[in-house]
Order: C-alpha cells, then sequence, then structure tokens
C-alpha cells in the first residue's frame, strides 16, 4: 500500500464503491496515480484533481466486447457515442470483416461489405476513412496517432487477412498450404503489433458485396486450425467467431468448429453469436445453453444483449433480410434497380418462399414491424401501424403491402422491428444467466438502423432501478470483471489496487437512457445518419484515471490505448 501522505493525480472522494466483482456496496474514496488505482479508503485532499463522488456510484468503466468501430475510428478516436454510456474498452473487429488489411485496388469492395453486413454508409465511408494504412500494424500504428479516447481492443478480420493473400480468389476457394502459411504470417505480425486475436464468420446466411461469399466464409477447417495454432505458439490473443446459421439453435457440426478454434489455439478465449431468445422458437435458447456446456467449460461463452433486438428496416439497404436469398439482390444497387427488383412478381414470390423456407434473422416477427417513417403524405396515416395491420387495412398479403408501401415512398420507408430478444421476462431471466457473456450490441455499425451501444445505462436504468430484474453489483459485474475475465483483460473490470483506472461515475437514481434510439443525428461524414440515446445520470466516464465525460460532454482527453489478452 502507498503511503497515505503521497500526491495522486486523482482522488475521488465519497462515493459508494460497487467494485465489479459482486461483492456488496461500500463508501470509499479511491486515489489514482500513473493511470492505475493505488488506494482505497479514507484518504486526504492531496491529489492534483479532486472529484466529489457524494451520491455517485463509482464502478469500473464498462467492457464492451462486441463492436465495430474499424472504419469510425479513422475519423473519431473519442469513441464519444460509447464513451458517454460509460464504456471504457471497446473490442472491435468482430465477424471476420473490417478495413484492414487492405491494398489500394480492395477498399471499395471492403467498403461494400460493410455496407451489407454492418449497415455502414458507403459515403460516409469514402469520405471518412483516409486510407493512410495497407497493412494490421499499420492501421493500429494510424488510429493511435489519430488518438484514442478510450481503449480499443481490435481483432485482425480474417476476411481481409484471406483478401489480402488471395485477392479475387479470396471468396471463391480455401487457401492452399502455402496460401495459408502466408496468411498465418500476416497474422502473427499483427498480434505482434497488437492485434487482439482474429475474428470469423462460418455462417452463410451472411453474404457480401452482390450477394458474394464473404472471404472469411471460405476459410477451410486446415485453414482455422493454421490460424488459430498462431494464438497458442504466441502465447497471446483471443477468437471471435459467427458459426450457428440458425439464430440460437447451433448443430453439432458448427459446435465441432468451436472444438477445433479451442483445441488449436491451446484454450484461448472464444466468444460466439449468440444466445437469443426467439418467439418463434421460445425452447430455442436454453437448448443451445445445454448443449454448448462443454464448451463453457473450456471458456467459450456465447454473447447476447440486454435490451430487445429493435432495428429500423431499410429498403434502400435491407441488411435485416438479407439472409433471405431474394433480398440479396438488392443490395449494392442504384434505387431504379431496387424499385424494378421490387415490382417483380417473380422476385416477390422468392423473396416470400425465401422466408417461409426456414429460421431466418426476422423468422415470422417482420409482419409485426410498425411504420416509423415515411416519404409520402398520404402514407402518414400508417405511421405507428404494424404490416400486418395496414395488410388488413388495405387488404392484400402482407408482404405485397409491405414491398409496394416501400415502392410508394421511394424505398425510403422505414420500418421498427423486434426479431430476437423481445420476451421482457425472458430476456430479464437471460441478463442475469452467467452461461451467457453480455455483448453483441454491436456499436458503430447498423448506425442509421440501430443504437445498442449504450447497452450500459439502459441496464443500469431499467433492469437495475425500474425493473428490479437483476442487483446492481452483479449488473456492474456482468458489465466489467466477467468480459475482463472472459476476455482475460487482466488489468482492468475491478475496483483493486493495481487495476486501471478506467471508472464509472453515476447517479444510481437518475442513470439510463432509451429504446429504440430517440435522436436521429446528421453528423457522421459525408452527411450520414446515425441512431443515438442520449445517456442520463452519467456524470463522469474515466480513461487511465483522465476524465474523457464529464456531464455528458467530451473533455478532448485521449488517454485510450490499443490493449491486448494476457
Amino acid at each position: 500500500m502507498e503511503d497515505a501522505t503521497m500526491s495522486y493525480d486523482l482522488a475521488v472522494k465519497g462515493g459508494t464503491v460497487v467494485d465489479g466483482t459482486g461483492a456488496p456496496r461500500y463508501t470509499a474514496d479511491v486515489a489514482v496515480k500513473d493511470g492505475k488505482i493505488v488506494e482505497i479508503g479514507k484518504l486526504g485532499d492531496d491529489a492534483k484533481r479532486v472529484i466529489d463522488a457524494a451520491g455517485l456510484v463509482v464502478a469500473p468503466g464498462v467492457i464492451d466486447v462486441h463492436t465495430h468501430y474499424d472504419a469510425q475510428l479513422c475519423w473519431d478516436g473519442t469513441l464519444a457515442t460509447s464513451a458517454s454510456h460509460g464504456t471504457t474498452t471497446v473490442i472491435q473487429g468482430n465477424c471476420g470483416i473490417g478495413v484492414a488489411p487492405c491494398r489500394p485496388k480492395d477498399r471499395d469492395i471492403s467498403m461494400h461489405d460493410l455496407v451489407v453486413l454492418e449497415g455502414i454508409s458507403f459515403d460516409t465511408m469514402k469520405a471518412g476513412i483516409g486510407w493512410e494504412f495497407e497493412t494490421f500494424p499499420q492501421y493500429l500504428d494510424f488510429v493511435q496517432r489519430r488518438g484514442l479516447g478510450i481503449n480499443v481492443a481490435a481483432f485482425v478480420p480474417l476476411g481481409p487477412l484471406r483478401r489480402w493473400e488471395l485477392g479475387d480468389e479470396a471468396n471463391k476457394r480455401a487457401a492452399t498450404p502455402e496460401e495459408t502459411a502466408r496468411i498465418a504470417a500476416n497474422l502473427r505480425e499483427a498480434i505482434k503489433a497488437g492485434a487482439f486475436g482474429f475474428s470469423s464468420t462460418m455462417t452463410k446466411r451472411q453474404t457480401g458485396y452482390q450477394g458474394k461469399p464473404l472471404p472469411t466464409q471460405l476459410a477451410d477447417a486446415a485453414e482455422l486450425k493454421t490460424y488459430a495454432g498462431v494464438l497458442k505458439e504466441l502465447g497471446r490473443g483471443a477468437i471471435q467467431a459467427n458459426v450457428i446459421e440458425a439464430l440460437a439453435k447451433p448443430t453439432d457440426e458448427e459446435l465441432a468448429k468451436l472444438d477445433l478454434l479451442l483445441d488449436a489455439s491451446g484454450g484461448r478465449a472464444v466468444t460466439f453469436s449468440g444466445a437469443f431468445y426467439r418467439a418463434d422458437y421460445p425452447e430455442a435458447i436454453e437448448q443451445m445453453l445445454q448443449k454448448c456446456g462443454r464448451l463453457r467449460a473450456r471458456g467459450a461463452l456465447p454473447q447476447t444483449t440486454i435490451m430487445p433486438m429493435t432495428i429500423e428496416l431499410d429498403f434502400r439497404n435491407a441488411m435485416a433480410l438479407a439472409d433471405v436469398d431474394a433480398f440479396k439482390e438488392t443490395l449494392n444497387r442504384t434505387v431504379e434497380e431496387q424499385k424494378r427488383i421490387y415490382a417483380d412478381p417473380a422476385w416477390r414470390e422468392r423473396a416470400k418462399s425465401g422466408l417461409r423456407s426456414g429460421p431466418k434473422l426476422f423468422g415470422t416477427a417482420w409482419p409485426h414491424a410498425t411504420v416509423l417513417r415515411v416519404k409520402n403524405p398520404k402514407s402518414e396515416p400508417l405511421l405507428n401501424k404494424s404490416v400486418q395491420q395496414v395488410a388488413e387495412i388495405r387488404g392484400g398479403d402482407p408482404f405485397d403491402v409491405m414491398i409496394d408501401l416501400a415502392l410508394e415512398n421511394d424505398l425510403e420507408l422505414k420500418l421498427l422491428g423486434s426479431h430476437a430478444n423481445n420476451d421482457h421476462k425472458k430476456l430479464g431471466q437471460h441478463i442475469k444467466d452467467p452461461r451467457i457473456l453480455v455483448g453483441l450490441h454491436d456499436g458503430g455499425a447498423h448506425v442509421d438502423q440501430m443504437f445498442q451501444a449504450g447497452f450500459a445505462t439502459y441496464m443500469l436504468g431499467h433492469w437495475v432501478r425500474d425493473e428490479k430484474v437483476i442487483d446492481l453489483e452483479y449488473a456492474v459485474k456482468r458489465m466489467t470483471s466477467e468480459p475482463a475475465d472472459n476476455m482475460r483483460l487482466a488489468d482492468r473490470g475491478r475496483i483493486v489496487p493495481g487495476k486501471r483506472a478506467d471508472l464509472m461515475l453515476f447517479d444510481p437514481a437518475r442513470v439510463g437512457s432509451v429504446q429504440p434510439p430517440e435522436l436521429q443525428l446528421h453528423d457522421l461524414p459525408a452527411g450520414g445518419t446515425r441512431l443515438y440515446s442520449k445517456p442520463s445520470g452519467m456524470e463522469y466516464v474515466l480513461v487511465a484515471g483522465q476524465a474523457v465525460m464529464e456531464h455528458g460532454k467530451h473533455t478532448g482527453a485521449m488517454p485510450g490505448a490499443i490493449v491486448q489478452p494476457t
């Protein structure tokens, strides 16, 4: 223990400490020096800065294990959209797609893949990325030189890694042993430079540019074994994988892929998507958790969100329906081309057949989506009505009515739909389940269709204070020490001496945010649109002992760093 008379950089005085371990709250002062917590107890004022935390909860900063800020970091290193809600560490580069490595000739394809899979505007990326990098180490160096407001753990996405080596063959075939060795060498170099590990998508329901397979989907078992072996060789790194085709209904073959990754990596951290409650398969999530028991014992945890999976359906970029083959035909086309497709009776029959053929992302939920925004004034009486209700009013098949309504509005129709975790009682049970990792909120992705990066304030306001589904101590643990332990970030996630001074200070009586998001902003590069929920009650967010957010405003401080698992 440091001498109590030492000079601290910061003293947080008189707050209610919820330390991230699940232990009962207590009142104490927290002292910080050189970016770390150095003392907890009754302290003096011998500090460069003193924050009066009376009436506030002092907790570890939130660790968000599933984001897609790869492109956004090129123009916004603050990541204030997450930081404002209490997040101090994000893990990005998930799902096997991203912006690096990338040769100049592949930049448009890389951006188009992100348009399709993550709903990020092509014009926004084209205006904002700048492309001052090609390799992954160069990307890490670039974003660090620009400055980071919070900490970033960056997976190397397997898709760009494969395209770097295979070019246009990357989304056509598996790599040869010689090519695999070169891809593995690039992965090794990236991890040595600071990458967090690698990510991959193996499911076929997600597609890339022009409906083509994503490069990551063509990696065979021999490739995956080799890449996971790099982590074993280096003794560090983690893996994120999308392996489950039918949401929350894994097959034995899919789970075997996770076994392969665990075995080949020497038991490194592995996380996968996702454990969701679905009204059309109410028993699926418990069956999944039972089936995954052996994997959980080895450290592979599925992720889920702590809020309903609510998204704005957009017929210009119908990403939410793109697991139906017919909708893949509409992606990355002009408005006029899309109108011709949507008006084609043969296409409509293919789309209906696809929706009926098996478990899809929206399952049977899409007719219950409500009309959120329209362009045509004649459509305004239909606002807040479901597709099913509109079909009853107009007469006709609900799918045809939905597409006709989109055409009437020049495709500028937005529907609000919830396709998973939409049973409030069931969701309340799952957010407490230690078999599931809190994550999958997709910060940086689908920004004009949803906003879930504010999950921490939603958890603290809705589930803790208002619904009393989960107690404060356990809720904080779920968002701090649990992800730190599971992703092997040993230097954070708890308020104990020696840990990083990444902290959030909030008023428990006021903290919160709303869903669906209440704000539509147009502040991205090229005037791109994003949705946002403004937090309340989040008074301070500290990274390495420096305040990056104070009373909802960014301070300009950029103390974040690139982080790796231990």
